[in-house]
């Protein structure tokens, strides 16, 4: 059997937790005294479903993007998913900016949905040496208009959102989650089209201005692609656990 601190020591060495932004709050965040495991969840949030599917698969961690425990708790009750963690004995871990930094991560998990190449950091790369978003090209270009949709099948989005261009798209940006501030640096960068999440009005507009094509695919289309792969390189890291991807739905919006 392996242990919960063995699995967060590997998690840290390829997301480092030292990477984590200063707001953010990543970690083993519930701990449960049950070192030893042999099945964990993957899932994107822990909510108190997937927390009852953990326990019903008779998982004893649960590896999630975002954290259960996000600002300090002051009391637990039934509504909170850290109390079915608790109730359950199920630990947690929690990569959430350290992942979307990380080589492999978040990010990379997008650019290679989407079929980019030649990919290279989106962000001037900060002092852990990571860098936020990436560019890269496309195998071939592709009408602008016919862009979309194909973003659309590759993530499995119920709907999204863009800014159309005209022309042919080439070279594209990503960033999962949050990233639509970073239009300015795609567009330095020569971008064609940012594919990303959460996107405001100004930033939409400033995008349409700059002749760029920016798609918002939400935040857990862009997010979740980051779940096979880990699990792939958990199982090569860990053969005696079983690892299992959530079940659960991760986006609680539904499109019309």
């Amino acid at each position: 059997m392996s242990t919960v601190k063995e699995i967060y020591n590997w998690i840290d060495s390829i997301a480092p937790f030292a990477a984590v932004e200063s707001w953010d709050n990543s970690g083993l965040l519930v701990e449960t005294g049950e070192p030893e495991i042999d099945r964990v969840l993957l899932a994107l949030d822990i909510t108190g479903e997937v927390a009852q599917e953990a326990q019903e698969i008779s998982a004893q961690l649960i590896v999630a993007h975002h954290p259960v425990i996000f600002h300090p708790l002051r009391s637990l009750h039934p509504g909170q998913p850290a109390y079915w963690l608790v109730r359950y004995g199920i630990n947690a871990i929690c990569a959430h900016t350290n992942l979307d930094v990380a080589v492999g991560g978040v990010n990379d998990a997008l650019a290679r949905r989407l079929g980019l190449r030649c990919l290279e950091p989106l962000e001037v790369p900060g002092t852990s040496g990571l860098s936020l978003g990436r560019i890269g090209e496309l195998e071939r270009p592709v009408d602008a208009g016919a862009y979309p949709e194909l973003v659309k099948r590759a993530l499995g989005c119920g709907g999204l959102k863009y800014v159309p261009r005209s022309g042919e798209i080439r070279r594209v940006a990503v960033c999962g989650g949050a990233g639509a501030d970073l239009i300015y640096r795609a567009r330095e960068l020569g971008a064609d089209a940012l594919v990303t999440a959460d996107s405001k009005h100004n930033l939409l507009l400033d995008a349409e201005a700059m002749g760029l094509m920016l798609i918002d695919a939400g935040h857990a289309c862009t997010e979740r692609v980051v779940l096979e792969p880990l699990a792939e390189r958990l199982r090569a890291a860990f053969p005696e656990v079983e690892f299992c991807l959530s079940r659960c739905a991760a986006d609680p919006a539904r499109y019309i």
